[in-house]
């Protein structure tokens, strides 16, 4: 019995993806970072023509999030928005564009912090306190993409709790 009760708890907390706490307040168990949620993480672009990518960033905490986003190659990507502010459980689409190019790996940085300001650009005139999630960009000749893929949340969740 106790065997399949761990068993339910870890499916339990793999599904909903939130800190489990134990008696003293210690973490157990926790996946990810909750504060920024972003999906998905890898996005794939054709080089002959290049393409576009649609990311969804989610503030999953308590306080507003102040967002900045750098790129690793600025002459093939173009990104929207660059600053962005996000409040508590709202959510933000990042568009990713690539121009055709030689096949390669770069990578999105999405810089985070909690911040007061009332503009993302003024948070970031210091860097301290900030966190940071990476997205991959690859490259390459033999993807084929006709749309970019989906951005709906309820979509996005529904896959999550599908593939854990």
């Amino acid at each position: 019995m106790p065997v399949r009760f761990s068993f339910l708890l870890l499916t339990f907390i793999l599904i909903s993806r939130q800190p489990f706490l134990t008696k003293g307040s210690k973490m157990l168990y926790d996946l990810d970072d909750h504060n920024l949620f972003i999906t998905p993480k890898i996005a794939y672009f054709p080089t002959a023509m290049g393409g576009a990518s649609r990311h969804m960033m989610v503030n999953g905490s308590s306080h507003r999030i102040a967002v900045k986003i750098k790129c690793s190659d600025n002459e093939l990507f173009r990104v929207s928005p660059v600053y962005t502010l996000l409040e508590p459980g709202n959510a933000q689409r990042l568009q990713i564009v690539r121009d055709p190019g030689p096949p390669k790996t770069d990578k999105i940085v999405v810089i985070y912090k909690t911040t007061c300001a009332s503009s993302a650009r003024d948070a970031f005139e210091c860097d301290l306190g900030a966190e940071r999630k990476v997205i991959a960009l690859i490259a390459k000749e033999d993807v084929t993409m006709s749309i970019a893929p989906t951005t709906n949340l309820k979509s996005i969740l529904r896959q999550s709790v599908q593939k854990s």
